[in-house]
């Protein structure tokens, strides 16, 4: 492996590619150990937001500032993250399915770019304003706690973003979790015939590149005694930049409503 994609924080080895029933990669053990336990023992309480849990805390946010400022571990992990060295191992990851599967960049010059989407562009299939190249990436790590009746329909992220990433910072048994597990689908129907159940475990990491098939869901937390915390990243372009089926008005009215609804419920 090249001196360039090591990490102190995470294990950036190259994995085997799962293809089915989208391509993904797995990690048991992604976050050093000894961090991982420190950013257990300190993840913080997130107050009530508008987003996919309605529980959050983003880069720009008072209380994620606060968490890099007075814990180490958090300030290593966004760091790591928020770099070249891991835009250029998800590259090492993912290239060859980022070109089948028709990405728009050239990903030979792809470069991490500091830049902070807030949370009005964040819920918005495309930014208000934009101020950097198709190739010139950035990253987003939020942090997100689950709560009861947390779900997930089926979906795709958006096109602009070039791959998804959950590390869980739980275990469903610990929790003793009904529900919450992730779902990776062949199709954009709940229905479709070949699904993948990931259930939460401490420290696993899941992460996939955001293709037209990378359709994905969660299901409903019905019981827990703690809530389903992880962390979410993201690498995204300012543009789209995968091809994308046509979605209708009416839907994304239905997917904002949905979003607002989780926002205002107790």
């Amino acid at each position: 492996m090249s001196e360039v994609i090591q990490s102190a924080v995470c294990d950036f080895s190259r994995r085997e590619m799962n293809l089915e029933p989208f391509p993904h990669v797995l990690s048991q053990q992604f976050i050093d150990s000894d961090r991982y336990l420190s950013i257990c023992e300190t993840f913080p309480s997130c107050p009530p937001k508008i987003g996919p849990t309605g529980f959050s805390l983003y880069w720009g946010d008072e209380g994620y500032q606060q968490l890099l400022d007075t814990e180490p571990a958090w300030r290593e992990l966004f760091e790591t993250f928020h770099s070249q060295r891991f835009i250029d191992w998800c590259r090492e990851q993912f290239v060859e399915v980022w070109e089948r599967e028709g990405c728009k960049i050239k990903l030979s010059e792809a470069r991490y770019v500091p830049y902070c989407e807030d949370r009005i562009d964040k819920e918005r299939a495309q930014l208000r304003h934009v101020v950097h190249e198709p190739h010139e990436l950035w990253v987003r790590m939020d942090i997100h706690q689950g709560p009861m009746g947390y779900d997930r329909p089926v979906h795709l992220d958006h096109a602009r973003r070039l791959m998804s990433m959950l590390i869980y910072l739980c275990d469903a048994d610990e929790n003793e979790m009904k529900g919450g597990e992730l779902f990776l689908h062949s199709g954009k129907s709940s229905n479709s015939s070949s699904i993948l159940r990931i259930t939460p475990r401490h420290n696993l990491m899941v992460a996939f590149p955001c293709g037209a098939n990378s359709y994905h869901s969660v299901s409903a937390i019905t019981a827990q005694r703690a809530p389903r915390n992880y962390v979410q990243v993201h690498i995204s372009s300012s543009v789209d930049i995968w091809p994308r089926p046509s979605v209708p008005r009416w839907r994304r009215a239905v997917s904002r409503l949905r979003q607002q609804l989780n926002f205002t419920a107790p």
